[in-house]
């Protein structure tokens, strides 16, 4: 296909992508089935308390689908290792293609990174994220001393992870039908702490965020724009003996407690009203705290004069954290123990990012044009 050719397809998916959101009739972006979802490689999640409750978008999310530059594009279904060369050499990362994979309906983009010592492949197993009606991708940290890590914490090998994610998201929004108004990152402990590092150096890329158990070290929050309007969550034990929920002393450095880390996006969202709650479910103590009412637009241009997200205003951008009593260093209601104490059953992490991922969609730049 002619670049001037694929650029005209582009637009006029663009123009049919954008109908089926606002009229409801989008195809496996909206209304996918989690169950018609590719499985992940080595595990397949049999807890019902982890599977997404529905794979529609909630009431009230109309933001119009923008297609990426790759929708026309065929890709084969499946979850698969592949390879891409960066600044740091070459990097390995996990696709999942859903089953339904249809090349001209743009699909949300999920990036899910993996703690220190892990790879994509793990993260993936316990997390079930490849059960969600999206492309997920599970990128492998760089290599240090025998072990996997990210930017954002000392151990790191001092690989540009940043860059390489930034070429990641060229690569994958280039060759798939991606819906650039529903690029996400979530990650845990160590690829909670990168998600903190996009969160201030790539958000341009990004429409939300969600850590949990974050490894919130000085490295993550280094030189941060963190004044722009940005839609975070974060989840975290509070019997977490990793990253302790209020902060403390690890790897030679001091880090902050989880509701310290999350205070400057509480203020750069402008939220007026903070309300907290039990979710729990079935004797769990799970208290959800929610920064509402918040005059900051998600990609509006913040205080410190820089614009977000092209300047593209997208929803408000609202801050949650779950606080999950006595809960570890785990990814809660996960598929696989991830280790680190106490896991909740009812609790789950997968759906709850999820509910927050669709309910804020918001404007990316996607590649650079060449």
């Amino acid at each position: 296909m002619s670049s001037t050719t694929k650029r005209i397809t582009t637009a006029l998916l663009a123009a049919t992508a954008s109908l089926a959101f606002l009229t409801g009739t989008a195809g496996p972006a909206t209304g996918a089935s989690p169950a018609g979802q590719t499985s992940p490689a080595e595990a397949t999640p049999t807890n019902s308390a982890t599977q997404p409750s529905s794979g529609t978008m909630p009431t009230g999310t109309t933001m119009p689908a923008a297609p990426s530059a790759g929708c026309g594009t065929e890709q084969t279904p499946g979850n698969d290792e592949r390879t891409i060369t960066s600044a740091s050499g070459e990097r390995s990362y996990r696709i999942n293609i859903p089953r339904d994979y249809d090349a001209s309906t743009p699909l949300p983009l999920v990036l899910g990174f993996h703690g220190n010592g892990s790879d994509g492949a793990e993260f993936q197993n316990y997390t079930g994220l490849p059960t969600l009606p999206a492309i997920t991708v599970f990128p492998d940290g760089d290599l240090k001393d025998g072990k996997r890590s990210w930017q954002g914490a000392p151990y790191a090998s001092g690989a540009d992870d940043v860059a390489f994610v930034a070429d990641l998201l060229d690569s994958i929004e280039s060759e798939h039908c991606i819906d650039l108004n529903r690029v996400f990152a979530t990650g845990k402990s160590n690829g909670g702490g990168m998600v903190s590092v996009l969160a201030c150096q790539l958000r341009d890329r990004f429409s939300a965020f969600a850590p949990v158990a974050g490894a919130y070290y000085p490295q993550s929050t280094e030189d941060c724009d963190d004044k722009t309007p940005t839609p975070v969550l974060a989840i975290h034990g509070t019997g977490d003996k990793t990253m302790h929920y209020d902060g403390g002393e690890r790897q030679g450095e001091t880090y902050p407690g989880v509701r310290e880390w999350i205070q400057p996006w509480v203020e750069a969202a402008g939220c007026r009203v903070m309300t907290e709650r039990n979710v729990g479910r079935k004797g769990e103590d799970v208290t959800r705290t929610l920064w509402k009412k918040c005059d900051g637009q998600a990609g509006s241009s913040g205080a410190s004069g820089k614009p977000g997200n092209s300047g593209k205003p997208g929803k408000s951008a609202e801050v949650e954290l779950y606080s999950v009593a006595d809960g570890g260093h785990v990814w809660p209601g996960e598929v696989v123990y991830s280790g680190g104490g106490y896991v909740t059953e009812h609790f789950s992490a997968t759906d709850t990012i999820w509910d927050f991922f669709t309910s804020h969609p918001g404007a990316t730049e996607g590649p650079a044009q060449s």
